[in-house]
């Protein structure tokens, strides 16, 4: 069904959680707001991902691709419900808050999937060649 370890997702999510904490730990040089700023960032695109990767991997016996299908839309919708309500609570909550120093740690951790793929490419033919 999918190629894709669970192991290989975990690993994956404990990657983007940990460089969030590193994130934050590089932009605490900048000031403690910053650094409270940049590792809310980083925690909200870290959770949601692992949300979406538990609802989609929990349920790994459906076989109809429709099933599929359905199971990735519903995760979807519930990542970005999610998204929304943690990006409320921390414009709630944390006061001082540092915009460009959350969206960016957002923006960089929701890139490392995408930047994973790019790079470690285990597949028979290696297509940038």
């Amino acid at each position: 069904m999918l190629k894709t370890g669970t192991t290989q997702i975990k690993k994956l999510l404990l990657i983007q959680f940990i460089l969030s904490l590193f994130i934050g730990a590089v932009s605490g040089l900048l000031g403690y707001t910053e650094a409270v700023s940049a590792i809310a960032g980083g925690l909200i695109a870290s959770l949601t991902n692992g949300y979406f990767a538990w609802k989609v991997f929990a349920k790994q016996q459906e076989t109809e691709s429709a099933q599929i299908l359905s199971t990735y839309y519903r995760a979807e919708v519930g990542k970005i419900i999610l998204t929304v309500m943690l990006f409320v609570f921390v414009f709630n909550t944390i006061k001082p808050l540092s915009v460009i120093a959350l969206m960016s740690a957002y923006l960089l951790i929701t890139m490392i999937p995408w930047l994973a793929s790019f790079f470690v490419n285990d597949d028979d033919k290696n297509w940038r060649e």
